[in-house]
């Protein structure tokens, strides 16, 4: 078992060092020497995140095409890859979806705690004050998946979908990007309580414009206790407002 696991972290870190140094010739005969030793090495996942992430990461996708060939399998850490290496200059690593999905990848499939591709990424999207235009790398992405695909309203595995997220971060642009994108109202039913628990009148004009209910009530239909009822969050868009003490929010909703 020892020489086993130490076989295989020999070839993770031999793997890897390959890929960075841009050396397919020396990650193919890797692979074919790991299989010789152990026709299982790569089963049942594969054992092989380390070098197809990294290698979509500096996108390169001859190198990436490797490991996907001998059962690598996509995870949230290598969307989290992929995004690290999305850039102007590799045209915003959408190939690395197509590689993907050329092997079969569902570009929906939930992840643990992360969701599917499109919910990670609108969940790492930056709307912080140094992206005044909103984080590119997110958007270009999120925009590409959505190309692709990706379900535009999912978001069973957080509990929040894309849209609520974007207007829980107070990310203006990829809300008007998913909402350009038809993201369904009635399906983000806490998109206006977010934007309100913000300040956030431009998400929220944005949310009405498509037909959000001012006077919604997330949460009516679910059984509750008394101090939930009493909390700030607890309520329409304007009793958020109002708990959260945002004034030109209050009166925004009120007009």
């Amino acid at each position: 078992m020892v020489d086993n696991i130490s076989k295989q972290e020999r070839f993770d870190a031999r793997a890897l060092a390959a890929v960075e140094s841009n050396d397919i010739d020396l990650l193919q005969n890797l692979l074919k020497e790991r299989l010789a030793e152990d026709p299982n090495a790569f089963l049942p996942y594969a054992n092989l995140g380390g070098p197809l992430g990294r290698a979509l990461e500096l996108s390169r996708y001859d190198m990436a095409d490797e490991p996907f060939k001998r059962g690598a399998e996509w995870s949230y850490g290598t969307m989290a890859d992929v995004l690290a290496g999305t850039r102007e200059e590799n045209a915003w690593n959408t190939q690395a979806i197509d590689i993907a999905l050329a092997h079969g990848w569902n570009i929906d499939e939930h992840y643990e705690h992360v969701g599917s591709a499109l919910v990670q990424t609108v969940s790492e999207s930056d709307s912080g004050p140094h992206h005044p235009s909103g984080d590119t790398a997110c958007l270009k992405m999120a925009a590409y998946l959505l190309s692709k695909g990706a379900d535009v309203d999912e978001g069973v595995q957080t509990g929040n979908n894309p849209l609520e997220l974007a207007c829980s971060q107070g990310d203006k642009h990829m809300a008007a990007l998913l909402l350009a994108h038809n993201a369904t109202i009635e399906k983000a039913p806490k998109a206006l309580l977010y934007a309100a628990r913000n300040g956030d009148i431009e998400i929220m004009q944005m949310l009405l414009d498509h037909g959000a209910n001012v006077n919604a009530h997330p949460y009516g239909t679910y059984n509750t206790l008394p101090q939930q009822r009493e909390s700030e969050s607890w309520g329409s868009a304007l009793h958020t407002a109002v708990g959260k003490g945002h004034t030109e929010a209050i009166r925004y909703l009120l007009e």
